[in-house]
């Protein structure tokens, strides 16, 4: 039960704080203190009153405790991260104040069931193995029925509801096996009473614009209308946005930089798409141009059903999507690509296997000659919130003879320290001066031709100015330490 909890419990916490290394290193923390000290006080409770009864009562509070966190859990979370204790102390306030507590209660079930069982000292060992032995094997179970299966076909509100219901029921069978029938009524009366009065409540009120929401094993995703853009949401991240009138409409400035790659490869005919979201921009290239053959690219399959059903992402045999790792499809292709764009990055936590040096030479490996591989990045080109673009940008320095960089909207809002999306493009191909490059656009976009909006100013914001890597690492498969980049100096 208590690791099925924990399983969940990072989908409650992922819409407000993400899903990175300090959320997890949170729940994982919070629960082994709970459950420290729930064997302490268990057996503490356990040496002056062994009884079946009173620990039927605890299995019973501690499904009381469990069964309602999704009702306070959206009012408290949003206070916490109102109350903006960081990137590591919120989640960790989180975790604290929904999950400590039922922890705890669960942590005290082990050492009273050992000793309930023990009749002499002489066998208390044997006891206490065996016990521990099914406690973890139904922790395994709970784990891989959480993560494998409830996941994929229930909601987090549903999960968390049927685990808080399943400890009272038995604790209700264990009343009435010991024929307790007065703490049984009383426990079967509080059980209905709070499961018909959660009932009367409902689930928590959608936000305005809401029209799709679904926890996945990944993440939880959300669509929503609002002011004539339909945006996509993963977790507490803006994904991507549609104008729901001009689809074509760029919403997202970045997206029309991720055709800059064409300057480079004008006759591209493959493009490998690693991350989906919306499909804002494998959608374009469809569209724009019906020679190129086009594969994509992610990880969660509900994210592909969203893109199609929510955003028009056509069904096509140009189009190809794969619901797969980026760079596990990555190693297993024998394909030759002419073009990559990477756009798996989000603002406060990155899949770090994507970001390395490892990864980069693969993908470097399954470019035609002459290919271009653009990723998106987003960070500040100078300042302490630079650390993780600087970091990939030297990654990609070790990796491809040219990296060129293109801050978003550079010309127009020149802070260098300022947050953006930041399109970095490695290739073998000879550097070219900024001059040089604004004309290969300019031929580019009347040859293909490109017609998305801002190609023209995404072309003019090259950064040609020296970019400071000495502080920062070469990433790798064995060091990449990319929540510290990009929390430092936060």
């Amino acid at each position: 039960m208590l690791l099925a909890l924990e399983i969940v419990a990072s989908r409650v916490i992922a819409p407000y704080f993400g899903n990175s290394v300090y959320v997890w290193g949170s729940l994982i923390g919070v629960f082994l203190a709970a459950l420290s000290a729930g064997y302490y006080l268990g057996g503490i409770v356990a040496d002056r009153a062994p009884s079946t009864a009173l620990f039927s009562g605890i299995i019973f509070v501690a499904g009381l405790l469990v069964f309602p966190v999704p009702l306070f859990a959206p009012r408290v979370l949003e206070a916490i991260v109102f109350a903006d204790y960081g990137a590591r102390g919120g989640p960790l306030v989180a975790a604290l104040a929904l999950f400590f507590l039922p922890s705890l209660v669960m942590g005290m079930v082990s050492p009273f069931a050992v000793r309930l069982r023990a009749r002499t000292v002489t066998t208390i060992g044997n006891v206490a193995g065996v016990l521990y032995a099914l406690s973890t094997l139904g922790s395994i179970a709970g784990t891989l029925l959480a993560a494998f299966v409830l996941l994929a076909y229930l909601g987090v509100r549903t999960i968390i509801h049927l685990l808080g219901v399943v400890m009272m029921l038995m604790a209700l069978l264990g009343w009435l096996g010991t024929r307790r029938l007065r703490a049984a009524a009383g426990a079967a009366m509080i059980s209905i009473l709070l499961v018909t009065g959660t009932a009367l409540v409902g689930p928590a009120r959608s936000p305005s614009g809401q029209i799709f929401a679904q926890d996945t094993v990944y993440h939880r995703i959300s669509v929503s209308d609002e002011a004539g853009v339909r945006y996509l949401r993963l977790d507490d991240y803006w994904q991507s946005g549609m104008d729901s009138a001009d689809p074509r409409r760029t919403v997202f400035p970045y997206s029309d930089y991720m055709h800059l790659p064409l300057v480079l490869r004008p006759d591209a005919a493959r493009v490998l798409f690693i991350g989906l979201g919306g499909g804002t921009v494998p959608k374009r290239y469809y569209e724009d141009y019906p020679r190129m053959d086009l594969e994509v690219v992610e990880l969660d399959p509900a994210v592909v059903a969203v893109a199609r059903r929510y955003f028009g992402v056509p069904d096509d045999a140009r189009l190809r999507i794969a619901p797969l790792d980026g760079r596990l499809f990555v190693t297993r292709t024998s394909d030759r690509y002419d073009i990559m764009l990477l756009d798996a990055y989000l603002i406060d936590t990155i899949p770090f296997h994507l970001a390395t040096r490892e990864f980069f030479q693969t993908a470097k490996a399954r470019l035609s000659p002459g290919g271009a591989l653009a990723s998106n990045v987003i960070g500040a080109l100078a300042g302490p919130q630079s650390r993780l673009f600087r970091a990939v940008y030297k990654t990609l320095t070790d990796v491809f003879h040219t990296v060129y960089v293109f801050p978003v909207d550079w010309q127009r809002y020149n802070g260098r320290d300022a947050i953006r999306n930041i399109i970095i493009i490695g290739t073998d191909q000879p550097a070219l001066s900024a001059a040089q490059f604004a004309r290969a656009a300019a031929r580019a976009r009347a040859a293909l031709p490109i017609t998305v909006s801002g190609f023209a100013r995404a072309a003019g914001d090259l950064y040609a100015e020296p970019i400071a890597t000495s502080d920062v690492p070469v990433l790798t498969d064995d060091f990449a330490p990319v929540e510290l980049l990009i929390q430092r100096g936060r």
